[in-house]
């Protein structure tokens, strides 16, 4: 197109009345570039600007910026402009589906390699290596939307302030000579937990995508509370991934499932869907067919796009609650993570650190991060996802499912004293707060039941003269299951802060 004039969409009569030539306007668009994409056969299209390799998505009045531009630029005259403006039929949906359809062909992660695309070329990882290569060496197009807008620069990312940031809030803290027992603990379950953290944040920004593997990363806090304020640091955690990946935020306290179109700002290159600070009672269910086969996005009098899996955005929720559900279909499709309770309202990162993370970070920082984070890809691809045994999720879990209130009521139940099931009943209905919402009978004996399971406690029950009493007791004997000791994935750090994680 640089060596050739642009193609002329309109024509002026003897009396110099300008008309459009709709097939002239077509081949206009389309010689800059622009054509329409479905992204498989069961979907609508998208609008897409291709620049050499890149392609972007493009929405209706994209093109009609474009078009405007080009005509004020180039100098086509008033009438030329006035006859696009007034005609706001050409810049509609169904006019511009007239564009010829093109397939495109995108560079996409696989299960072993991920690809990162900076400004100065492609970082291209696996388990055991991450090498820059060029753009040229792809035959292949690349969404514009993910390329990240600075330059890989290898690095050692050992002293990265993010990397300080995931420690302390997986509750990690120097290691000392001659820590007690519990310390000792203690410091197991941070380095648990910060590898948990690492591999959380390689599965986000490692874009391949299959119903077999997907979960939803959900990051709560640590600290049980009735009233939950959060300033954990879990949406930095989010604000990093969008540095690496494409990210999406969509409201959680106002996101609605029910409601019209709830995925119209999500475009079909979105690689990270973020539901921020979802409500109590977060409906997570729903998102079990986007998890594993994918997402259906619809805008207002537009088809719908069905992504399958393989180009659906992994999801990432933040929530100051435990999200309710259990059983096997749940457990799968989601990778809890709990913040430490370090970073808090009263004492943010800034304090830590002295200034804002990101915003005032210079060039050298800003590598390091890039070099972190690849690093937590590569342990990904190594080992996967990482769990390692919650600290509190399990308490809120069991408090979420029974109701607090009810909760309470058993938990201050006397271990070892006989207790009358009609009178414990009526305790506990007399303390709710809002009647209509007391469990059953039947509901109460099986959530004691499931107390005493949780706490490994032993229930016993008896009736006579159909009066039935039930008693709490502490078992006798206590069995300790042998525990392997994981290696100190923490890079060591009180031995060699060179260590490769």
């Amino acid at each position: 197109m640089a060596d050739q004039a642009p193609i002329q969409f309109f024509s002026k009569s003897q009396d110099g009345k300008v008309s459009l030539s709709n097939y002239d306007f077509k081949m206009f668009l389309e010689s800059f570039q622009y054509f329409k994409h479905k992204p498989n056969q069961n979907s609508s299209f998208n609008l897409v600007h291709r620049n050499g390799i890149f392609v972007e998505i493009k929405d209706e009045t994209d093109v009609k910026d474009f078009v405007l531009d080009h005509i004020l630029n180039t100098n086509l005259g008033t009438d030329v402009f006035n006859l696009m403006t007034n005609r706001t039929s050409i810049f509609k949906r169904d006019f511009l589906s007239m564009i010829k359809s093109e397939e495109i062909k995108v560079l996409r992660d696989t299960k072993d390699v991920a690809y990162l695309f900076y400004k100065n070329g492609i970082v291209e990882v696996t388990k055991d290596s991450k090498e820059l290569k060029s753009y040229e060496e792809y035959d292949v197009s690349i969404w514009r939307d993910q390329v990240i807008k600075r330059n890989y620069i290898p690095i050692d990312h050992h002293d990265s302030e993010f990397r300080e940031f995931i420690w302390k809030i997986s509750g990690g803290f120097d290691k000392k000579p001659l820590m007690s027992d519990n310390d000792n603990a203690v410091y197991k379950t941070a380095v648990d937990r910060y590898n948990a953290f690492q591999t959380a944040i390689g599965y986000l920004i490692h874009s391949y995508n299959s119903n077999a593997t997907g979960k939803a990363i959900v990051l709560n806090d640590e600290m049980i509370s009735d009233d939950p304020n959060g300033r954990s640091g879990k949406s930095l955690l989010s604000v990093a991934i969008s540095y690496m990946k494409k990210l999406n935020t969509l409201n959680g306290k106002e996101f609605n499932f029910n409601g019209n179109f709830p995925y119209s700002s999500v475009k079909s290159d979105c690689q990270v869907l973020l539901f921020d600070d979802v409500k109590r009672g977060f409906p997570f269910e729903n998102l079990f067919s986007v998890i594993t086969q994918g997402i259906e996005i619809e805008h207002k009098g537009k088809d719908k796009i069905q992504l399958p899996i393989e180009d659906s955005p992994k999801i990432l929720i933040t929530t100051n609650y435990v999200l309710k559900g259990s059983g096997g279909s749940h457990e799968a499709r989601k990778f809890e993570l709990e913040l430490s309770s370090f970073f808090s309202a009263s004492y943010t990162p800034i304090d830590y650190f002295g200034h804002y993370l990101f915003n005032d970070w210079d060039e050298s920082e800003w590598v390091k991060f890039d070099c972190y984070m690849i690093e937590c890809l590569k342990k990904y691809l190594e080992f996967g996802l990482v769990g390692y045994n919650a600290i509190s999720l399990p308490v809120k879990r069991l408090k979420a499912e029974m109701g607090i209130e009810l909760f309470e009521c058993i938990q201050a139940i006397p271990k070892g004293e006989w207790i009358l099931a009609n009178n414990f009943f009526d305790s506990y209905t007399s303390s709710v707060s809002k009647k209509y919402l007391a469990k059953t009978k039947n509901v109460v004996t099986k959530s004691i039941k499931s107390y005493c399971d949780f706490y490994d406690l032993i229930y016993d029950s008896t009736t006579s003269n159909g009066v039935k009493k039930f008693n709490i007791k502490d078992k006798v004997s206590v069995i300790v299951k042998g525990d392997k000791v994981d290696p100190d994935v923490w890079d060591t750090i009180e031995n060699d802060l060179k260590t490769k994680t």
